[in-house]
């Protein structure tokens, strides 16, 4: 992979990636160090990427970098998710983004994922189901369970 085609790749899917690690990870640093580890990645392997899949390829090594990121015994050690504070989460959001991301961030991870990947990234069912290595219609009942929960959240606000 050429040095122009990585710039790129960061320039155009860094913030979606970013956006994704986010939504696992719910830590702008541990976030801002998963995109890192993946544009190194790249960097290192050199990957032939099938033009028109460059986002899938780079959101789907982005999920795996960060399910092995929550699997890791040092993560673990580290403080939990309800200890970060929700400033962390809500930067450069207006009001009514911030009460929604907090919404969202109060998910499982299982739904907020495959709700994150769905919405905001505009994949279908059978491509998240792909890059998370799940069946349809696992997709589909954690999409409609995380929009159930979701409602129930908002309407307590």
């Amino acid at each position: 992979m050429k040095q122009q085609q990585l710039l790129e790749l960061y320039d155009n899917y860094s913030d979606n990636a970013f956006r994704l690690a986010m939504s696992f990870l719910g830590n702008t640093a541990d976030a801002e160090d998963i995109v890192q580890n993946v544009y190194t990645k790249l960097i290192e392997k050199k990957p032939h990427i099938s033009k028109g899949s460059e986002k899938s390829y780079i959101l789907t090594m982005t999920a795996n970098m960060c399910r092995n990121h929550l699997k890791s015994a040092a993560n673990r050690l580290n403080s939990s998710y309800d200890e970060l504070g929700s400033d962390d989460i809500a930067n450069g959001f207006n009001i009514e983004e911030q009460s929604m991301l907090t919404a969202i961030s109060r998910l499982p991870d299982t739904y907020r994922t495959t709700l994150y990947l769905h919405y905001y990234e505009g994949y279908s069912f059978k491509e998240i189901a792909k890059m998370l290595h799940l069946s349809v219609s696992a997709v589909s009942m954690r999409i409609s369970r995380g929009r159930d929960q979701l409602k129930e959240f908002l309407k307590e606000e």
